[in-house]
């Protein structure tokens, strides 16, 4: 008993010193702060924007040649479309999303993916950075109005990012994408069948082809001023070094208050990012901007044989109301105003973008006056956020997994998606009354917790290690137990197994990589320098050093780097004990020595047999596989997809009712929207990042029986991805509704639009019970209830054409909130249009509940239907 207290104690004390020597080390030498991380982040936000902004501007410009409704040259489908429709489902789904894109919109896609998982990360690092104590200038309050500004320009410029998706529905709803150009009929019956599909879509490209030559230099001229906003603001707030020109004075209000009133217009173009005065300079550059729209919407008009007044942009409501979009049929009518609407689409939200970073900038210079980027000072969390950071020690929020050592292996993030999916009705008691029913539920409540699958994984991770560790309490196997080192490979079963197959088996594979590695490492730098002590701890220094750099700079493989540098330090550690203490001492455990040539090999030897045990117990009694993991995720994901939904269905009916009170009071109900809008904008975020960190991991667990469905995961996770992006342009456009209405340019029209819309009584929930169903059905692996249909698109345009025939008149255009009717209406279409296509894979991957019998042919013999029957019976249901 002494010497097992006394080895604790040993043991606590060693643990405590090493603690204390990496915190020292960590405050002392080159410290590394949440905040400095979330700064570094916030820089690559920046960049990642104006990525985002260089690869929007090179697809805008292929478009002018490019043919945007058909896919490049040997990406088209060669499949011949024969067959059952599920076969014909399977054969279309068996491509990667988006591989039948350009490489312009691939590359903008791509930009898109990334810029929204690092909105992700920065939001999981952000509450850590706030509740810092810290050196600097930034308070946490701004931390988060930072954020809050980042993400007013990512939903405009996700928003650019989806014009590949419109040309993509339009190709599929008139017929042009699946090869046919022999008749093109619309899914949605507004186009009907025409004589010359080739000839009308060659007719639609080349004008598309015209309207993008128009909007080439105001395009370009608006996106290089944005890319140098978000310059000005990276310069500004000091989160990059300005170049020498550039350079401003932070010396408070003084100085500000003096450039304010130079003449930005004689400065012309000397003026640059970072340099006072440079606030002003956006502002007129991109009121020009929306001016110049009239020049591109009357090139449309020409193009249309539309006559217009010389002033479309007139502030008088009262022209001519003949002036509409004249066409020979309804046909011809819907395709010009949806091809209107498009051009308002883009042109918006490119505006909106240019307004987003106005107010970024606005803000930046704003921290100058006040004297807040003037010096350092000590930050301290505000008592509120301190209590908050208590209160949450005892609660389940969100997390970013990056500074785990297994993060690549279990997800990226984890994301608490709310007590309604947790905290689920018990159908079977109903709500204690009384003490002793308390009680019970308590006694409930410890079996719940010992059943729960955290409980489970814990006595596998139990069992597995004392599969090994049974090894030292028995007599006639304890001392090899002791001699051969077993200890090692009950620690690396302890702390190798994971919550999924496939995530373990790549575990496994780095950790036996790495330890190969330190292996040889272990020996280089032993025998490198002859043997020497005062060379070899140099040496060690040295291979840790460039280990870490290469867990930094791949964090992917941070395993592999890890394992390497925890192996190299009990290798090397051990040999230089042995040689301080004397080989009669470091024996006296009853451990032989081993030269280093043979106490690595040894090491290599354990782990590998540590992992040999720990795949097995990975597999039994029974898996808990990525592939289930990306189910439930994926069903999650849908959840938090209709919670959002239903938070900007609630502001939009608000702000059609201008209910929104005040913003800049915490309690208005338009202010609680907004905090539980941004709160599940992050989480989807998050989620639909770990979502691809799981499918990922799919390919590295065995295959046993059926293929896994990954492209079909993949196809759904896209479109989630597209369905969200759609609800959030939703959310943003409709912004213009109330800020518009507190202007006076436009309020008229504005006010009858309001009106209009809401007699209509346009919001739904129905989306919101679509996506809920589609969520539990994904999670519990449910078929779907028969005849399920989804919403029915809404013909906004039609109904309010239908009250007032001017209302939607070309006269409006240069309204900024008939630029935000036309993005609603295209979002809310694309919301539709997606739906459908989730409905249908969701159904092909969980199967639908159907009992329907179908007569293939009256003279069919009784067998023949017999046959039928069954098979149908077997082909329907839920599907595994």
């Amino acid at each position: 008993m002494d010497q097992g207290i006394s080895f604790a104690k040993s043991l606590l004390e060693a643990f405590l010193t090493g603690f204390a020597i990496a915190a020292g080390v960590s405050l002392v030498i080159v410290p590394l702060t949440s905040r400095k991380v979330v700064f570094k982040e916030m820089a690559a936000y920046i960049g990642a924007l104006r990525g985002c902004l260089k690869a929007q501007a090179g697809y805008m410009h292929s478009l002018e040649n490019a043919d945007m409704f058909s896919p490049p040259e040997g990406t088209g489908d060669t499949t011949e479309g024969e067959g059952k429709e599920g076969h014909h489902f399977n054969r279309h789904k068996a491509k990667e999303p988006g591989a039948e894109m350009s490489p312009e919109a691939k590359t903008l896609k791509a930009a898109i993916a990334g810029l929204g998982v690092l909105h992700g990360k920065l939001h999981g690092d952000l509450s850590f950075a706030k509740k810092e104590v810290a050196y600097g200038k930034l308070k946490a309050d701004d931390l988060s109005e930072v954020f809050r500004l980042f993400r007013n320009i990512m939903l405009p410029m996700v928003g650019i990012g989806t014009t590949v998706d419109i040309f993509e529905n339009i190709a599929e709803m008139r017929g042009w994408k699946t090869g046919n150009t022999e008749l093109t009929i619309a899914s949605n019956g507004e186009d009907g069948p025409t004589e010359d599909a080739e000839a009308s879509k060659e007719q639609e490209k080349g004008q598309w082809n015209e309207i993008m030559k128009s909007l080439h230099s105001p395009f370009e001229a608006m996106t290089q001023v944005i890319d140098e906003g978000m310059q000005h603001v990276l310069y500004t707030l000091e989160l990059a070094k300005a170049p020498q020109g550039a350079r401003r004075s932070n010396k408070g209000t003084d100085r500000a208050a003096s450039s304010t009133e130079e003449d930005v217009e004689a400065k012309g173009d000397a003026i640059t990012p970072g340099q006072t005065g440079f606030l002003k300079y956006l502002e007129q550059k991109t009121d020009e901007f929306y001016k110049q729209r009239e020049v591109t919407l009357k090139a449309w008009c020409k193009l249309k044989g539309i006559n217009v007044p010389s002033n479309i942009a007139s502030d008088s409501l009262q022209l001519t109301p003949s002036i509409h979009l004249l066409a020979e049929d309804l046909i011809q009518h819907r395709r010009n105003q949806q091809q209107l609407y498009v051009i308002l689409y883009v042109e918006f939200l490119l505006w909106s973008i240019g307004r987003a970073v106005i107010d970024f900038a606005r803000y930046a210079d704003l921290k100058v006056e006040d004297g807040t980027m003037k010096k350092n000072r000590l930050i301290f969390p505000s008592l509120k956020r301190t209590k908050k950071w208590v209160r949450s020690t005892f609660k389940v929020e969100d997390t970013n997994m990056e500074n785990t050592p297994d993060f690549t292996e279990s997800g990226a993030s984890q994301v608490y998606l709310g007590d309604s999916l947790r905290a689920k009705k018990d159908p079977e008691h109903l709500p204690a009354t009384n003490v002793w029913e308390r009680f019970g539920n308590g006694v409930r409540a410890i079996s719940s917790f010992l059943g729960s699958s955290e409980s489970s994984f814990g006595f596998r991770v139990a069992c597995a290690t004392m599969s090994i560790g049974i090894v030292a309490y028995l007599r006639d196997t304890q001392s090899f137990f002791i001699t051969q080192r077993l200890v090692w490979s009950m620690i690396m079963v302890a702390i190798g197994m994971t919550t999924t197959a496939g995530s373990g088996v790549f575990g496994f594979v780095g950790r036996i990589a790495g330890t190969t590695i330190a292996m040889c490492t272990s020996i280089v730098m032993w025998y490198i320098v002859g043997q020497k002590t005062g060379g070899i701890i140099p040496m060690l220094w040295l291979f840790i050093f460039l280990e870490f750099y290469f867990l930094l700079r791949f964090p992917r493989f941070t395993v592999i780097a890890l394992l390497s540098m925890v192996t190299q330090v009990l290798i090397v550690g051990y040999e230089l004990e042995v040689r301080k203490l004397g080989l009669q001492v470091a024996t006296s455990n009853g451990q032989p020595y081993y030269p280093i040539y043979q106490l690595a090999p040894y090491r290599l030897a354990c782990v590998a047999g540590g992992m040999a045990v720990a795949f097995i117990w990975t597999f039994f009694p029974y898996p808990i596989t990525a592939r289930s993991q990306l189910r439930k995720g994926l069903g999650a994901s849908l959840y938090l997809l209709a919670n959002y939904y239903s938070c900007v269905h609630t502001t939009v009916e608000a702000r059609l009712q201008r209910a929104e009170g005040d913003m800049d009071l915490k309690d208005s109900p338009g202010r609680k929207l907004e905090k539980v809008r941004s709160k599940v904008f992050a989480k989807e975020l998050m989620l639909l990042a770990s979502l691809r960190e799981h499918s990922a991991f799919t390919a590295w667990e065995p295959v046993i029986g059926g293929k896994f469905p990954k492209q079909q995961y993949d196809t759904i996770i896209d479109q989630v991805q597209k369905i969200f992006n759609y609800i959030a342009l939703i959310s943003y456009s409709t912004q213009t509704f109330v800020t518009n209405s507190q202007s006076r340019e436009g309020k008229s029209w504005f006010n009858d639009f309001g009106k209009l819309i809401n007699s209509l009584n346009v919001t739904s929930q129905e989306i919101t019970s679509m996506l809920s169903l589609l969520s539990a059905a994904v999670t519990g692996g449910h078929p779907l209830p028969p005849y399920l249909k989804p919403p029915t698109p809404y013909k906004l345009s039609g109904k309010l054409e239908e009250l007032d025939a001017d209302i939607l008149s070309i006269s409006h255009i240069a309204e900024p909130g008939y630029s935000a009717f036309a993005v609603t209406q295209v979002a809310s279409s694309l919301v539709i249009d997606e739906l459908k296509k989730l409905i249908t894979n969701v159904k092909a991957l969980v199967g639908e509940v159907d009992f329907s019998f179908h007569v293939i042919s009256t003279s069919a013999s009784s067998s023949t239907l017999d046959g039928n029957l069954w098979t149908e019976s077997r082909d329907k249901g839920k599907k595994d």
